[in-house]
């Protein structure tokens, strides 16, 4: 009988540093694919070209052309991969993270946590084969938060967010173990590395006023249409390129050539957005042109990504939200830096039908003073856009 005992701890503890050792390795391919992003795209000798965008998104589509596993966004390349049991190779992943960060510094309106997170479940899925482990979704949702960890640069959000992704409100507590490991390695890598502790280094503080309550229901709602707006235009040009019976090479040349165009007017909608959000915070932009920016940022991402350039949809996201809240904080005349991470809450979780891992994640890159307009948001970014997400492969 204590012979059965022992021998249960023993095998358990053996399969828990099994799983320890397998989402290090996860998060470590997930940091490094998020450093070598951010060192291209922050020391890209031609950053924000209008000229070069026509032709490096060219040269994508020839990539994507030979390799569909290219396509656009590298979340719902890993989600098609998983729903459809397609073997993902960690060469894909690689050549994403590249492509993509060449498109994202000449000006491509993406996020870099896309590829990040297609490089690290792609080496997951190898893990998967080599050491013929026996389930495949935990091992890509352990691939998922080792790509955002990093992205992000944030240790716990990003592992309850690769959980909902997949699984939705049915995630199990057991499920969750790797991914906090991968997330938690993804980002100490990344730390280490840069040196920066949070996506925003932005030190103020926010003291919450009894009449705020109100005021960020109803902003968290204007945040969530404007949301649902992207999420919709999104997925009408997205699907629109689909269904062009021409090269991908001459659908991202089109799709950069109208990027370009946009950026030519309204130059903050190129590259990550930000700088911008950080910019919302500081600087007061005129109701006019926050909303130009937020309607060419919406167009920018949808003809880059959805022309099928390389890149992410989330840092995106967060930057329209940031525009939506910066914007209905302008109406209002409020303080905008509650409503901006209200906005980034609301439409983080509106695009991804992810609550607790966007409010989570936003109360981790802002600080604790913003865990009620993150958590507000992120709930009533959920529920008004429910089973409307910014990603074709996601199952409900």
């Amino acid at each position: 009988m204590i012979m059965n005992i022992v021998s249960k701890k023993i095998n358990r503890l053996i399969k828990m540093l099994k799983w320890i050792g397998i989402a290090s390795l996860i998060g470590l391919v997930g940091g490094v694919s998020s450093i070598i992003l951010s060192l291209m795209i922050e020391h890209f000798p031609e950053k924000n070209n209008i000229l070069l965008i026509p032709i490096v998104f060219f040269i994508c589509g020839l990539f994507v052309d030979y390799n569909i596993g290219l396509k656009g966004s590298g979340i719902d390349r890993v989600l098609r991969a998983l729903n459809n049991n397609i073997p993902m190779t960690w060469i894909t992943g690689l050549l994403k993270v590249l492509l993509a960060g060449v498109a994202i510094a000449v000006g491509g309106s993406a996020g870099k946590e896309g590829p990040s997170v297609q490089s690290s479940a792609s080496f997951a899925d190898e893990l998967y084969r080599l050491l013929k482990l026996r389930n495949r979704e935990l091992v890509i949702i352990t691939g998922i938060a080792g790509g955002l960890s990093g992205a992000f640069a944030a240790p716990l959000g990003p592992a309850i967010l690769a959980c909902e992704i997949i699984e939705h409100e049915n995630f199990s507590y057991v499920n969750i173990l790797p991914p906090i490991i991968a997330s938690v390695v993804g980002y100490i890598i990344y730390y280490f590395t840069t040196g920066k502790r949070h996506l925003f280094n932005l030190y103020f503080t926010y003291t919450l006023h009894p009449l705020d309550f109100i005021w960020f229901i109803i902003g968290a709602f204007f945040c969530s249409f404007v949301a649902y707006i992207y999420i919709k235009t999104y997925r009408k040009i997205s699907s629109t390129f689909d269904k062009i019976k021409l090269p991908y090479c001459i659908k991202t040349l089109i799709g950069g050539i109208l990027v370009a165009i946009i950026g030519y007017y309204t130059p903050e909608v190129f590259g990550l957005g930000l700088e911008l959000i950080k910019n919302l915070f500081f600087i007061k932009f005129s109701l006019i042109l926050l909303i130009l920016i937020l309607i060419g940022k919406i167009f920018a991402t949808s003809f880059t990504v959805g022309s099928g350039v390389p890149g992410g949809l989330m840092i995106p996201s967060m930057c329209i939200g940031a525009l939506s809240g910066a914007i209905f904080s302008s109406i209002i005349g409020a303080n905008p830096a509650p409503y901006i991470v209200l906005g980034i809450a609301t439409s983080l979780s509106a695009s991804t039908n992810a609550p607790l891992g966007g409010a989570v994640l936003c109360t981790e890159i802002f600080g604790f003073d913003f865990a009620v307009p993150s958590s507000i948001g992120a709930v009533i970014g959920y529920q008004t856009t429910r089973f409307d997400t910014i990603f074709k492969y996601i199952k409900f």
